[in-house]
């Protein structure tokens, strides 16, 4: 390993296209059940081996992405290396294209991408130790993996699940943050408990057997979510449209990319102030 040595990963965008959410427990925490995917898009992470940790944020949401100390990125690292020996030092770029606070894991799998970038400059692996990640946030060890997956408990149950191939989509936010404690909170005060078993079938069979539990509290702290959801259920040909996670992303589902390229063009061209993209969510062959 040389001082220059180079790393360079992608934080894939996450999408929940089922969250069921059970009731708070006692340790604090809400069981979860979601089927998650993740976007062929995302923030793009580089390190390179340096004396010590350090973080540089730039790309179209870099004003918005807190930094330092209080970024994840920095966070998550110097915890695993404490713990774990590490000796390697890598300063990380972060080139910030996805929305802050939406519902899509862009903090944690940011982390998740440094931490891989890690295990490289060290020659080891965490795969089998992802839920160890948890502490650092229930969305990190799924993000870890990558992969299409159902995560349920708090979020260290992974059960990845191959060969249900990708489905076009587009992804939606109207540039408002979503604080997902709120939510959470505002669901409690709602009292609603969640029981779902996910049926075996294509990806957009299972996302429309289920739900997002955390839809309507969401909408009512940001009630242009509905106004979102409507936009993508109009496009012609959409399958399902539906929130991710906590919001305010949303996304789309469609039989192909050109209807959701065309899709895309059309929300762009009538809410010129929102975010949004045209991708493919789930795992290639």
């Amino acid at each position: 390993m040389t001082e220059t040595s180079k790393y360079s990963d992608i934080a894939r965008a996450k999408i929940n296209l089922t969250l069921h959410v059970g009731p708070v427990q006692d340790n604090g925490y809400h069981p979860l059940h979601s089927l998650v995917v993740f976007a062929d898009i995302g923030d793009r992470l580089d390190g390179q081996m340096a004396d010590d940790f350090g973080l540089k944020i730039k790309g179209p949401f870099a004003k918005h992405t807190p930094g330092g100390d209080e970024n994840l990125i920095l966070e998550a690292v110097k915890t695993v290396a404490k713990h774990n020996d590490i000796q390697a030092r890598l300063a990380y770029t972060l080139t910030k294209k996805l929305p802050v606070a939406s519902g899509i894991g862009g903090g944690s799998a940011d982390a998740a991408a440094a931490l891989r970038l890690l295990a490289q400059a060290e020659h080891i692996s965490w795969s089998e130790h992802a839920e160890d990640f948890l502490p650092l946030g229930a969305d990190v060890p799924v993000c870890f993996l990558s992969r299409t997956c159902v995560m349920e408990g708090m979020g260290e149950q992974i059960l990845p699940w191959p060969g249900l191939g990708q489905i076009p989509a587009i992804l939606v936010n109207p540039g408002v943050g979503v604080n997902t404690a709120e939510v959470f909170a505002s669901f409690d005060n709602v009292g609603m408990s969640s029981d779902f078993t996910l049926p075996a079938g294509s990806l957009l069979h299972m996302a429309k057997a289920g739900r997002n539990d955390l839809q309507g509290v969401a909408t009512r702290l940001q009630p242009v979510i509905e106004t979102v959801v409507e936009a993508i259920s109009r496009q012609e040909n959409c399958q399902l449209a539906r929130m991710s996670g906590s919001g305010a992303t949303c996304f789309g589902l469609f039989s192909n990319q050109s209807q959701a390229e065309k899709a895309a063009k059309n929300i762009r061209r009538d809410y010129p102030d929102w975010w949004c993209i045209s991708t493919l969510l789930g795992d290639a062959a």
